[in-house]
């Protein structure tokens, strides 16, 4: 699992090695309205403490990258250190990354869609499975979403989690997954739009991610 802590400055503020100081700019003032005091997104899910060093982190990325001779420094210690290849910060062509998360007004309608489909169907069984278990596998969440016959692209379009992130979970591929204080509140997510006790969710889906890593 990737650690908050070793996330890179582009990747805190999710934008491309190659962005623009504009691209610099929107990704700052967004990551502001998903993280700030009076986020709706984040409000029910981190502490003041965990939020605030969100933000700090939010804080020194983008002085760093908005600031030309403080990136060239950046850049090189990324070189240097082996985060980033030295080709790809020369490189014209660039993929644009796929962030994490969005706040997305439109997710608003795609989960108003998925709820439709939940009311239409009884997943009070497979859900009572499902918060009978200890250990609560990507698996088992993945069987919960198949079973509404909901596309894992239309729950991207719902909670504005990206596919690869939403893979990462339902696979239990723990490498790939993002760090802990993120992965929270995607399953905080996930669970609430299947109407689900999300903390159930969240301490048996960590609960068994810490024993898959045990394993390592």
């Amino acid at each position: 699992m990737i650690r908050f802590e070793e996330l890179n400055y582009y990747e805190i503020l999710e934008i491309r090695v190659d962005a623009s100081p504009f691209e610099i700019r929107q990704a700052y003032k967004e990551a502001l309205s998903i993280y700030d005091d009076d986020s709706i997104i984040t409000y029910s899910f981190f502490s003041d403490s965990e939020r605030d060093e969100i933000l700090k982190k939010i804080e020194v990325a983008f002085l760093t990258l908005i600031d030309k001779n403080k990136r060239i420094i950046y850049n090189k210690m990324l070189v240097n250190t082996g985060k980033v290849d030295a080709s790809v910060l020369t490189d014209k062509v660039q993929k644009k990354a796929i962030p994490l998360f969005h706040s997305d007004k439109s997710k608003n309608i795609f989960s108003k869609k998925i709820k439709n489909k939940i009311e239409e169907r009884d997943i009070k069984e497979i859900s009572k499975e499902i918060l009978s278990k200890e250990l609560i596998s990507g698996n088992d969440l993945k069987k919960l979403r198949e079973s509404v016959e909901i596309e894992i692209e239309e729950l991207f379009e719902a909670t504005r989690i990206s596919v690869s992130t939403l893979k990462s979970i339902e696979d239990n591929q723990v490498e790939m997954l993002p760090p802990t204080i993120y992965l929270k509140n995607f399953l905080k997510s996930y669970a609430e739009i299947f109407q689900m006790n999300s903390k159930k969710i969240i301490d048996g889906y960590m609960k068994n991610i810490s024993l898959i890593q045990k394993t390592f």
